[in-house]
C-alpha cells in the first residue's frame, strides 16, 4: 500500500471504518478496547496484514525449535565478546584500562584497611627509614659490609687501605711472630675474673691438633675490645707429617666495644651458615693482607683461612692454614661446637693446661697487621676509628677506606 492509498484510505474513514470492518475487527480485540483504540488496530491490520503478507520459508518451524542453539538469545558478555575478537581480527590496540590514575584517597576508599594493618604499614616504613640511616655512612663510602651478628662482620674494599705509615714486614713461626717477649702466666681463675665473658671452649678440633698454649692480650692498643683479648692456640702434633702451612689453628674471643669489622679485599669474604636450621651465620675470609714492601700490600688468597662468628654477645675469630687442609668447612665445625666452659671445675680437675701467659706486645699475635674498624660511638661520628692490629690500634693516620660497591 502506497502512501497516496493510506491517505485516500483515511479521508474514506472520516466518519469512521465500515461496520464489517468493525464487526471483524471487534472478534479479535479485547472487550476493553475503545473506539480509538479499535480504529488503531485496524489502521494497523490495513498496514500489515498477516492474510496478504508472505511468510518467510520454515517461519512456523523456526518459531518451533526454539530450543535450538542457533536460535537462543545472545549469551551474557556478548557484545563485550565480539568487540575483543574483532579487535584481534583487524591487530588493533585496544584500551585495557581507563586513562584515570587513581588517587591515594580513592585507593584508602577501595582498600579499607583496620587501625592494626596501618599501624604495621607505619612500623614498616619506620625500620625502611632507620636502616637506611644507619647504613648511610656504608653507602657514601663505598663499602661493601657483611654482618656476622649484631655487632660483628667484614668490610670489603677495593684496595688497601691507605695510611701515612705502613706496617713493616713479619716473619711469622707456627702461627706465632719471632722473639716473643716471655710474660707473666695467670691461672683459669684469675683469667677468667679479668675477662669480660664467659670463656668458651670448641668440643671439636681436627686429628693431631692440640692445645699449646693460651694468651690474654690486654692494654690500651684494642680500642674496639671490651677488656681482654682470649687466645686458644691449637697446633699440630703429628709425627713425621710434613706441613704446608702454619700448623696452627687459632681461637680469638673478645666481647666488642661497638660494632667491630676487619677490613678485607673485595670478594675475598662470604657468608656461611654454622647449624643445620640455618640460624647462625658466620663470615668466611679466603686470605689476608701481605706486605709486599714498606709501602704497598696486596691481598694473598689460598693461605690463611679465617671465619668470624658471634655469639651471645662475644666475637670469635677463627685462624687456620688452606694448606694443612684447615678450610671453611672445618672453622664451621669449630664454631658449631664452641661451648661455655667451666673453669672452675677444670681448676679442680687439674691438667697441664692450668695457665694462661699475658702477651703485653700485640706483635706477637697472628692477627698482627689485620685492619680493624671500630665504631663505639652509638651512631654518632666520634669514637669511630681504623687501626692495624699491633699498631697501637688506631693509626696516627686513620687508614682512607676506598671501594664502590654496594652494602649488603
Amino acid at each position: 500500500m502506497s502512501m497516496n492509498e493510506f491517505e485516500s484510505l483515511l479521508n474514506e474513514w472520516e466518519d469512521g471504518p465500515p461496520p464489517h470492518i468493525l464487526s471483524e475487527q471487534a472478534l479479535h480485540a479485547p472487550d476493553d478496547f475503545s473506539g480509538d483504540e479499535l480504529d488503531f488496530a485496524h489502521e494497523m491490520g490495513e498496514l500489515f496484514c498477516l492474510k496478504d503478507e508472505e511468510i518467510p520459508p520454515y517461519f512456523a518451524q523456526t518459531l518451533l525449535e526454539a530450543e535450538e542453539h542457533r536460535f537462543a538469545s545472545a549469551e551474557e558478555n556478548f557484545e563485550q565478546k565480539t568487540y575483543v575478537h574483532v579487535f584481534q581480527r583487524l591487530q588493533l590496540q585496544r584500551q585495557l584500562f581507563p586513562h584515570s590514575r587513581p588517587t591515594v584517597r580513592s585507593l584508602v576508599t577501595a582498600l579499607p584497611m583496620q587501625r592494626s594493618m596501618m599501624a604495621l604499614v607505619a612500623a614498616c616504613l619506620f625500620v625502611m627509614l632507620f636502616t637506611m640511616f644507619a647504613t648511610g655512612t656504608s653507602f657514601a663510602k663505598g663499602w661493601n659490609v657483611l654482618w656476622s651478628g649484631a655487632h660483628s662482620g667484614v668490610i670489603q674494599v677495593s684496595h688497601y687501605p691507605s695510611s701515612g705509615s705502613a706496617p713493616t714486614a713479619h716473619t711469622v713461626q707456627k702461627g706465632r711472630v719471632a722473639n716473643a717477649t716471655p710474660a707473666p702466666a695467670l691461672n683459669l681463675v684469675d683469667a677468667q675474673q679479668l675477662l669480660h665473658f664467659s670463656m668458651y671452649w670448641p668440643n671439636f678440633m681436627p686429628d693431631s691438633y692440640v692445645l699449646s698454649n693460651m694468651y690474654l692480650h690486654q692494654g690500651t692498643g684494642h680500642i674496639w675490645a671490651d677488656g681482654p683479648i682470649l687466645e686458644l692456640d691449637y697446633h699440630n702434633t703429628a709425627p713425621g707429617i710434613p706441613l704446608r702451612g702454619t700448623g696452627h689453628i687459632v681461637i680469638c674471643e673478645f666481647k666488642p666495644l661497638g660494632d667491630v669489622f676487619q677490613v678485607v679485599q673485595l670478594g675475598a669474604a662470604h657468608l656461611i651458615q654454622i647449624d643445620n636450621n640455618g640460624q647462625a651465620t658466620a663470615i668466611y675470609v679466603d686470605g689476608q693482607w701481605t706486605p709486599i714492601n714498606r709501602f704497598s700490600h696486596d691481598w694473598v688468597y689460598g693461605e690463611r683461612s679465617e671465619l668470624i662468628y658471634e655469639r651471645d654477645g662475644v666475637i670469635f675469630w677463627i685462624v687456620g692454614d688452606q694448606r694443612d687442609g684447615v678450610n671453611s668447612n672445618v672453622l664451621r665445625q669449630i664454631a658449631g661446637s664452641l661451648s661455655v666452659f667451666n673453669v672452675n671445675r677444670a681448676a679442680r680437675m687439674g691438667g697441664h693446661m692450668q695457665t694462661v701467659l699475658q702477651s703485653p706486645d700485640d706483635n706477637t699475635w697472628i692477627f698482627a697487621n689485620d685492619v680493624v674498624y671500630s665504631d663505639n660511638s652509638d651512631g654518632l661520628l666520634t669514637g669511630t676509628s681504623v687501626g692495624i692490629v699491633g699498631k697501637g690500634g688506631e693509626a696516627s693516620q686513620p687508614p682512607q677506606l676506598k671501594g664502590s660497591v654496594h652494602s649488603h
